[in-house]
């Protein structure tokens, strides 16, 4: 008989989860699959690798060297979401903004944004810090994943599926203005937020997304919409740039919102109930694997909870014990 994890077991699992998939794509974005395969052997990336790990030839990871289970902008980004969840009533949007953009710029510029984050997310952070409201400090014509990678917390707090969504719309407009941003965003927030409370079946929660947030931006919905179609497809078919004959099915490479999400839930979908499956299959892409397995570690840890995370990759990310801490508040909050 299976025993169907706690809440706080899923809140935790979503936070360690996220964390746990960044960490493991890190050493593979900018590098092709080919090549990951050809420098560490046929299966690829395993377990937590060094991004300067000596068996890769270039790209060449410039900057501070990381040891193995070290995460991205895009779990200390997630993480600074959170710290506001914590720190101001959810329900006041205004206060829980000016306290996301207040730990954007205290993270950005802070010792630890040592890690590369995108230029959106700088020149964002220099609005915010220069007085600019939140609602004006996004750059308007962007849509990459930077905002879409951050929401998995904003799904963790509340079981109001509408308040969900807004929240993290509206969260989107701290660093990225577009409108296909803003929806994938939603959409992100809203698959979090049903596998925490139980829900499992991948074709429901695409449901969900299509209900509440699909029809609002046509950019999204192009994308996310080829996903039924796309998950009967192997990653080298779903997970590249859409083109020519495979432009109907391609989710894309996760650089761009809509991609990133589509091709996170893309992972979930075909691995529903396997989280270590889940996070390698979005980690083993020529796009931007640390958000897309970031993304879809946050999904599968909701669902399946903490303990389907393999024990050596919880014990090994960065900062576990704070994590696990971080994950144990948020489940406290009754939104």
């Amino acid at each position: 008989m299976t025993v169907e994890p706690t809440h706080l077991a899923r809140v935790q699992g979503s936070i360690v989860g996220l964390a746990v998939g960044d960490a493991l794509g890190y050493p593979h974005e900018f590098r092709s699959v080919a090549q990951v395969k050809r420098e560490l052997g046929p299966e690829g990336i395993t377990g937590f690798l060094s991004p300067q790990d000596p068996r890769f030839t270039r790209p060449i990871m410039l900057g501070t060297r990381h040891p193995p289970g070290t995460y991205t902008d895009d779990t200390q980004m997630s993480l600074a979401v959170a710290e506001a969840l914590l720190e101001v009533p959810p329900r006041d949007t205004e206060a829980l903004m000016r306290a996301m953009g207040r730990h954007f710029v205290a993270w950005y510029f802070g010792d630890e944004n040592d890690r590369s984050p995108g230029a959106t997310t700088g020149q964002a952070c220099d609005r915010l810090q220069a007085g600019v409201h939140w609602r004006e400090a996004g750059i308007a014509g962007s849509k990459g994943c930077g905002s879409v990678m951050r929401v998995a917390p904003i799904g963790l707090v509340s079981a109001d599926l509408d308040w969900v969504c807004e929240t993290a719309r509206l969260s989107s407009l701290l660093t990225h203005g577009h409108p296909t941003a803003i929806e994938a965003c939603a959409a992100g927030a809203l698959i979090v937020a049903l596998a925490v409370r139980g829900e499992r079946d991948p074709e429901r929660m695409f449901a969900e997304v299509e209900r509440r947030v699909m029809g609002r931006d046509r950019g999204f919905d192009a994308c996310f919409s080829r996903l039924p179609e796309a998950v009967r497809h192997p990653p080298d078919r779903a997970l590249v740039h859409p083109d020519g004959d495979n432009a109907a099915l391609a989710l894309g490479e996760g650089w761009i919102a809509e991609e990133a999400i589509a091709s996170a839930f893309y992972c979930y979908w075909r691995h529903p109930r396997d989280f270590r499956a889940c996070v390698l299959e979005g980690v083993h892409t020529d796009g931007d694997s640390d958000s897309i397995a970031s993304i879809a570690g946050g999904i599968a840890g909701a669902a399946l909870g903490i303990d389907a995370i393999p024990a050596d990759w919880r014990a090994g990310i960065e900062k576990s014990a704070m994590l696990h801490e971080v994950g144990a508040r948020l489940a406290a909050l009754a939104v």
